[in-house]
């Protein structure tokens, strides 16, 4: 036994045996930091571990048999003993070996530290959230009108979720894409990025109610939960309190030793929260007619329930979707509408100081009707420690840090408003708009663009990459975009910049008077952007003084504006921001 194992030393099987492991485990580490960089797939890594350990047997019967010499290959036992350099080859061999584990440590080194600096790939299970998306629920009764409702619940359920800190859920907006939609739910979790969604039903006919919900695992569309409820109308809150009690136990939120937020309704009044459902789904269904609708119903809601939080807080949130002309042509005068806005969200406040809804609508006075975007900040803030999942309270503060030049946190959170409300139009808007000014204008044209795949023709989107263009120089493909917005005052608004090519002229001055006759004082902010960007700073701080005056909302931003630079370095600048108070 002894004279085979020196045999085998010295024709070097024991030597290729070790060079070979160490090249073959060399490689497999390559291929598996390189071929997921490479997209390849992994079957092809799995084949060529295959074939190395099938190589294995193979070489060391070739070490065995054969042997490299001066004149090339030969077999073993023709090479006469004498003659044999196999002790030269073992020393070439040892070199090869080491050769190989240094290349093996610095590819880790590199690895460790060059490739994948951020730090480890592996993320503990403690880290990772149960992640859900709550899909509309489909109307089943014969009434098509009764959509509303069924809608309501699912949102209800989702806020329910959304406070519970201890799960991902995704938004409202990208979860209501599906509507309607018979998509396969291993689809909409990738979609939605989520590993479970909830869908369900509700029938209701008269005062009678069943409602189906049921909890499904997108990887393999296995169902791990349902339930059918039947109840009167009347009995509905109690319903909702069980679907929501029972899907977090589903998702073993419990684990980590919190118990769920249990949902607050707000009002023991059924008609009420029927007119709030109502609201909910006009106003989420943006239009001028719709906010109209919206108002009416909650106008309706808090004369039938004065003491209902969350329709007073939607009322300030409707309010203020009218008085900016979100979908319209807004308030002629934005001081007296906003104390409108004030009331209902004091009142909000007062009912219930914790409702996340009362948090935002203070928020949004802060931001609009008190020209204080720190304390709308704090507003915003308080509301996502009430519900952490809250992508109306991200969307919002999001745009508050934006406006205080905190681009960065900015960044860091639309990309994770982004990630828990992927289709939404509103989450893409603010994420492109953090981007761009963060310094990063191509990235911030592709998220726009994604938006624009979600919706092509969405409002004040082609606009964004105009403006973004505009200030690179781009003016052909700027004009392309401009003529593609659906937002007249901004198509016209650009358009007047872009002829003017940045040029003062009498041209630019008869276009830019046009402009500002038609649209007059509603529009004081983007008359100053158009008078700034040409560099005429007297009609510039003229109209951002008027804008100030009516409380312009597009005031907000006057630090961000990439066409109010030319002002920075003139002495009203600074005068102009000591009176903004930022």
């Amino acid at each position: 036994m002894n004279s085979f194992f020196e045999e085998l030393k010295r024709r070097n099987v024991v030597k290729v045996a070790l060079a070979y492991l160490v090249a073959a485990w060399l490689a497999m580490q390559v291929i598996d930091v390189m071929f997921p960089a490479l997209k390849v797939p992994e079957w092809v890594a799995s084949a060529v571990a295959i074939l190395l350990i099938i190589g294995f047997p193979f070489a060391l019967i070739f070490a065995w048999a054969f042997e490299i010499t001066p004149e090339g290959l030969k077999r073993e036992k023709n090479v006469d003993r004498s003659e044999s350099v196999a002790a030269k080859s073992g020393k070439s061999l040892n070199r090869i070996t080491i050769a190989i584990l240094v290349v093996a440590v610095a590819f880790l080194l590199a690895d460790k530290f060059v490739l994948r600096p951020e730090g480890p790939s592996v993320i503990s299970q403690a880290d990772v959230k149960p992640s859900v998306a709550v899909l509309p629920f489909v109307n089943m009764s014969d009434d098509k009108e009764n959509d509303y409702f069924s809608d309501g619940l699912a949102e209800e359920l989702l806020n329910a979720l959304a406070k519970v800190p201890q799960l991902q859920v995704a938004g409202r907006t990208s979860s209501f894409q599906f509507k309607g939609e018979n998509e396969d739910l291993r689809l909409i979790g990738q979609k939605l990025n989520v590993s479970n969604v909830i869908e369900g039903s509700v029938r209701k006919s008269g005062a009678r109610l069943r409602i189906t919900a049921q909890l499904i695992d997108t990887e393999n569309g296995y169902h791990l939960w349902s339930n059918t409820y039947d109840r009167k109308l009347d009995d509905v809150f109690a319903v909702q309190d069980d679907i929501a009690r029972e899907v977090t136990e589903a998702l073993k939120v419990k684990l980590l030793g919190d118990q769920p937020s249990q949902p607050k309704h707000g009002t023991t009044n059924v008609d009420a929260y029927n007119l709030y459902l109502q609201a909910m789904y006009f106003n989420d269904h943006t239009s001028a007619d719709n906010y109209a609708r919206a108002d009416a119903a909650l106008q309706s809601a808090v004369a039938l329930d004065p003491a209902y939080a969350d329709a007073w807080a939607l009322r300030a949130i409707v309010t203020t979707n009218i008085v900016t002309g979100n979908a319209g042509t807004g308030s002629p005068s934005f001081v007296k509408a906003y104390e409108t806005v004030r009331k209902y969200a004091a009142k909000a406040a007062q009912l219930d100081p914790e409702l996340p809804g009362a948090r935002i609508a203070q928020g949004v006075v802060a931001y609009f009707a008190d020209f204080d975007p720190e304390t709308a900040v704090g507003f915003f803030s308080e509301a996502l420690e009430y519900a952490p999942n809250d992508v109306n309270a991200m969307s919002w503060l999001a745009d508050a840090l934006i406006s205080l030049t905190r681009y960065e946190d900015a960044t860091t959170l639309t990309a994770k408003l982004v990630r828990l409300d992927p289709l939404s139009i509103v989450a893409h808007r603010e994420r492109g708009d953090s981007l761009a000014l963060a310094g990063q204008p191509e990235e911030a044209i592709a998220v726009y663009e994604d938006a624009l795949r979600l919706q092509p023709d969405a409002a004040r989107l082609h606009g964004r990459i105009a403006r973004i263009l505009i200030s690179q120089g781009d003016l052909r493909q700027a004009a392309t975009e401009i003529a593609k917005e659906p937002v007249e005052w901004e198509r016209e608004q650009l358009a007047v910049m872009l002829n003017s090519k940045g040029q003062d002229s009498p041209a630019f001055q008869a276009a830019a008077q046009a402009y500002a006759d038609k649209h007059g004082t509603p529009e004081s902010y983007q008359i100053a952007e158009v008078y700034g960007y040409v560099g005429d700073k007297d009609n510039a701080f003229f109209w951002l003084d008027k804008a100030w005056e009516v409380n312009d909302p597009g005031l907000r931003w006057y630090r961000s504006s990439e066409f109010l630079v030319p002002l920075h370095y003139d002495p009203r600048w600074q005068a102009l921001g000591e009176k903004f108070g930022f």
